[in-house]
């Protein structure tokens, strides 16, 4: 009978997988997966259980030798650190602190070719700065002229209006028309009293002298750009002068930690001699010759 069973072609077996919007969370966990995880959960809760036994019973007037010294707490239950098998040897820190030494001359020589070559360009700038006379207060000059020239650009371009104020459109138009004859009796009146060619002439002169408004649109363009430039300048001026005060400050910094290293390599080798932890000051003494 089960060899029956066996030669039926049967359905295959499929289990169902993670679904696509849940794909982030990795694949579907299925029983074995489960149990697995339950048993390690337990055995991890069992071993906390005793270990929570084991605080309780403990014996308060419990006492041991090694108690009283830390080496235990300090080189682990194997010896994994102890200080003197993980120590290195002389000649090995020797090599260490000339490799350190090299490193830092080596920094030391970058940060110094930039700071030469930063103190030619801030040099440079100072020169050119007192030759076209930019200081600061010809720059605080420039500005304030800059911006008299673009309010007077900006109020030249603003055209002047009179506010009629009326009940209605028609009466709105009657006095507009009122107030341009009124204006027109005015100018005759003013071509009346004077008369002369030389007026006429510097009138039609004023006329033609005013700009237009993409003139004047052009020019407020050019004030606003010449004052993006200066400003532009000025920040880059300024941003180059701090660059050289902090690597003034990293070339300081490098020169002493390279001065206390050979210190440290000249006490070493006994060629030197210098103050011990217990302020005890020594020196090398020379064979007698």
């Amino acid at each position: 009978m089960s060899s029956m069973r066996n030669a039926v072609q049967r359905r295959q077996h499929r289990e169902r997988g993670q679904l696509d919007n849940r794909a982030k969370w990795g694949i579907l966990e299925k029983h074995k997966d489960y149990s697995l995880r339950a048993k390690d959960y337990n055995l991890k809760k069992q071993k906390l259980g005793r270990l929570r036994e084991k605080a309780q019973d403990r014996n308060p007037d419990e006492f041991a030798y090694g108690m009283l010294s830390d080496q235990n707490a300090r080189q682990g239950r194997h010896g994994a650190r102890d200080t003197e098998a993980s120590s290195l040897s002389h000649d090995t820190v020797k090599l260490l602190k000339t490799q350190d030494a090299g490193y830092l001359r080596t920094v030391g020589e970058r940060v110094r070719r930039e700071v030469e070559r930063l103190e030619k360009e801030v040099q440079l700038q100072d020169g050119m700065a007192q030759v076209l006379g930019d200081d600061k207060t010809t720059r605080r000059g420039q500005e304030d002229e800059d911006d008299e020239d673009l309010d007077d650009l900006l109020a030249s371009a603003a055209k002047r209006r009179k506010i009629i104020f009326a009940e209605s459109q028609e009466d709105q138009k009657k006095l507009g028309g009122l107030l341009d004859d009124s204006e027109d009796e005015e100018m005759s009146d003013d071509d009346e009293e004077d008369d002369s060619f030389g007026k006429r002439q510097q009138q039609q002169e004023n006329k033609t002298k005013q700009p237009s408004k993409k003139q004047l649109e052009a020019e407020r363009l050019a004030l606003s750009q010449k004052r993006a430039a200066r400003k532009l300048k000025r920040r880059a001026a300024e941003g180059r002068v701090r660059r050289l005060a902090a690597l003034k400050k990293q070339h300081a910094e490098i020169s002493t930690a390279e001065r206390q290293l050979e210190l440290q390599r000249a006490r070493m080798t006994n060629s030197i001699g210098g103050v011990n932890k217990n302020g005890v000051k020594w020196k090398v003494k020379e064979r007698k010759r």
